[in-house]
């Protein structure tokens, strides 16, 4: 039986110029731990550096995790404010 990942739930920030940006993710639990320097997924590509800040106690197998981008684009589409082209 293949093993079965689990996410918790966190707040990420990365140091930027004019201050931090901060992002709430659900990431692998073996990543999920405060003070430790992650690389996120940004579209195609990996973004370094991202401080795990908080961990939550949230923790979901991978295959409950929601897909907030499928939900935004089921939101558009039923609320017709999906882009037409």
């Amino acid at each position: 039986m293949a093993r079965v990942v689990h996410y918790r739930h966190c707040r990420l920030v990365k140091p930027v110029p004019t201050g931090e940006k901060v992002v709430v993710s659900w990431i692998p639990e073996a990543f999920a731990e405060a003070g430790r320097v992650v690389k996120l997924k940004n579209d195609k590509t990996w973004e370094d550096g991202w401080v795990v800040r908080e961990v939550w106690s949230s923790r979901l197998p991978a295959a409950q995790v929601p897909d907030f981008h499928e939900l935004s684009k089921a939101h558009l589409r039923a609320t017709g404010d999906a882009e037409t082209a």
